[in-house]
Order: structure tokens, then sequence, then C-alpha cells
């Protein structure tokens, strides 16, 4: 029983480098990490290279941006488009440049003297989403922040090929009561915001994924999206987006889905390690010898649905929630990944 647990735990810190834990270990080489999506829908497109901490390193994981690469994608056409390096392990699209649904797309990268290049990917189409509806769930565990939640499924009508895999997200947009919190001696106080503002919630870390093997040609129906927190009854505003998926990225993302949330003991199944379409080229018989390289290089048709969630609806009233007085002066709306002046897109009042 304890060589099979070193086994595991051996497995565990191989993958390291891929996974969100970051362990701060010492030695190893790093993987080259790539990140990045090339859709049908207005870009511009932003690409990032950077570079893990090796197997027992004290660096973290998320330290280090590659600098000095080459990053271009190629069509089934031969038109090459170069990405511009913003040298911060950021690689953006020229203006005007999408992908095109029925084209296939090659991303090559070179750095370090090695070069690297990607399976080449179908940009597949994407039916539209047909209805998203919500059901309540009470929650009864002990210090809960709400007494229940809205699950919230999609149906789509699954075209009739032979085989079709759907990826989701979604970004949640509210106005909040006020842009800071201000203490004076003992007492709290709300800033309000001095302009409009919005914060964003989005559904980063959860893999939502779905192929149509059981359903071919008919309705995709009750595919869980997420949830709705019964924290108002005012309606909650869900921007969800819904895109293609080739079979190897299907395949890509359920292993991750797989491999973060399958190693709870000991008695889990082991991960395997992830494989994506990403290669180093080797001339030749030339040897290889590269930094290995890590991601997937993901190209999607993408259709989005807005929804407002009705929560007035609720068999229970939401919890009264925790208010303070306001201070006599605001606060700006400053510009965040969780916070924007920007008006959402269908936004009603």
């Amino acid at each position: 029983m304890r060589g099979t647990y070193l086994g595991i735990l051996l497995i565990l810190l191989l993958t390291s480098c891929v996974d969100p834990y970051d362990p701060k270990l010492v030695g190893g080489e790093k993987c080259l990490v790539f990140e990045g999506i090339l859709t049908d829908a207005p870009g511009p497109y932003r690409f990032a290279l950077t570079l893990s901490a090796g197997y027992n390193s004290t660096e973290s994981v998320y330290d280090e941006r590659v600098q000095g690469a080459k990053v271009w994608v190629t069509d089934d056409q031969g038109t090459r488009t170069d990405f511009t390096d913003d040298g911060k392990g950021n690689f953006d699209s020229p203006a005007g440049f999408r992908g095109e649904i029925g084209r296939t797309y090659t991303l090559t990268i070179v750095y370090d003297g090695q070069t690297y290049h990607s399976d080449p990917e179908l940009l597949r189409p994407v039916p539209p989403i047909d209805t998203v509806y919500s059901s309540f769930r009470k929650i009864t565990r002990p210090g809960a922040a709400y007494n229940g939640e809205f699950l919230v499924y999609l149906d789509v009508s699954d075209p009739d090929e032979e085989e079709n895999y759907y990826q989701w997200d979604w970004t949640h947009y509210e106005k909040p009561n006020f842009c800071s919190l201000f203490r004076q001696e003992a007492a709290t106080y709300w800033k309000r915001c001095c302009t409009p503002c919005w914060n964003i919630t989005r559904s980063a870390g959860d893999i939502l994924i779905a192929s149509d093997r059981l359903v071919n040609g008919r309705q995709l129906t009750g595919q869980p999206i997420g949830t709705a927190p019964n924290d108002d009854i005012s309606p909650y505003y869900l921007k969800i987006r819904q895109q293609s998926l080739s079979r190897g990225a299907y395949q890509y993302w359920l292993s991750v889905r797989n491999l973060t949330g399958n190693v709870g003991s000991v008695f889990d199944i082991p991960p395997a390690t992830l494989v994506g379409n990403l290669h180093e080229e080797v001339t030749s018989g030339g040897p290889s010898g590269g930094r290995p390289i890590l991601g997937y290089f993901q190209v999607s048709a993408r259709t989005e649905k807005i929804v407002y969630i009705n929560r007035f609806r609720a068999p229970l009233q939401p919890f009264a929630p925790t208010e303070y007085p306001y201070w006599n002066t605001c606060e700006p709306c400053n510009e965040s990944l969780s916070r924007t002046g920007r008006q959402p897109e269908g936004w009603v009042e």
C-alpha cells in the first residue's frame, strides 16, 4: 500500500506544472505553457505564453512570462496572421482578424531556438441556445451565506451530424450598493460609486462541456450551467456563451476536469498527464530537445444568449443584507476584471 501511495503522489507532483496547486518545491525543468482560443467572434484575440515552475521549484508557477517569442496562425489557404508581442508574455491579433467557420487553423510558436506547431484545428459551427430556465433549491447547511439558490439549465437543438461537442461559460453583472468600505474609528461606512458601475462574476474554473453522443440530432436538454444565489429579489443577469469544440479539445477539457476533480484521496483513479495539441518540430533525423509545451490551441464558433433569472418567485425570502450608512464622499469605479463602468450588453434597469 505504501508503494501505491508513493506512486500516486509522484504522478500528482509531476503534473503540478499544469494543475492550479503550486507546491513551491525545489529543482527541475520548466514547462512552456500556452493559453489561447480563436473564435468566429470579433477580435482582437490575446494568447499568453508563460514558463511554469519545474518540479520541486521554489518559484511560483505563475511568476514567469515568456519574452521574445514569435507567434502566428496559419489557415488552410496558407494565409499567415502574425500576433504582436506586448513584452509581457501576451500576443495580440491584428485588428479585423477573426476565425471563419469551415476554415482550419494551425498555431506556430518560435521560442528559445525551438519551433512548436499545433495540430490543425477545424472551426466547427455551433447552433444557438434554445432555452434557459431555472429551478429553486433550498440551502440548509449551517453558516450558509444564502438560504437558497437557482439552478440554471439550458436546452440546445443538436444538429443532425455524426458528432458535436459543446463548451459553455457565463458572466454575471450587477450594480453594487457601494464601491468601497470606509472605516472611521469604530464605525464602518459605504462609499457610493461616483459613476455608474457594475460588479462582474465569471464562471472561471468551471469546466462546462458536453457531447451529443447520446442525443445526436435531437435536443440536448437540462444542461447544467451555473447557479444564481437567493440574495435579492431582483432579476439576475447572465450572459451565457456556447462554443463548439473539436473532439480533441473536448477530450482535453474532459481530462482537465477529471484531473482537478479526482485527486481527493489515494483511492481515486490516478490522473493521467495532460496531452494537448502542441508539439515540438523535429527535423528529419534530428533529436528533439526543446522545452516541453503544455496547453491547447482551441478553435471554436461562438454564440451568446443574455437572460434574466426571475428570483422574485423564490419560495424563501433572501436573508436581510448587512447594511452600513453611506459616507459623504464617493469612490471611482475603477476598471478591473471584477468591475466595470461600461454598461453590459442587454442591460435592463
